[in-house]
């Protein structure tokens, strides 16, 4: 986990010198770009957000889906 954590710094580290080197006039279309991804991952999150909500009430409802969990807690080991 240490290993992964000091991998994110260096890559941010690398990042922030390569934004530095461009010239300010590409400031805007990497805030925009920035943004764009934020959005992306919102979007996804929202995506499975609403998939997960769905599912509560097929998994819950429907009795296929629902006949082994009388199982539930048992033991099988």
């Amino acid at each position: 986990m240490k290993r992964c954590q000091e991998k994110n710094v260096v890559e941010r580290s690398i990042l922030i010198q390569e934004i530095d080197s461009l010239p300010p006039y590409y400031y805007g279309e990497v805030i925009d770009f920035v943004n764009y991804i934020k959005e992306k991952k919102l979007k996804k999150s929202f995506s499975l957000e609403k998939a997960a909500e769905a599912a509560v009430d097929e998994y819950s409802n429907d009795k296929e889906l629902t006949a082994f969990s009388a199982l539930d807690g048992e033991d099988f080991l």
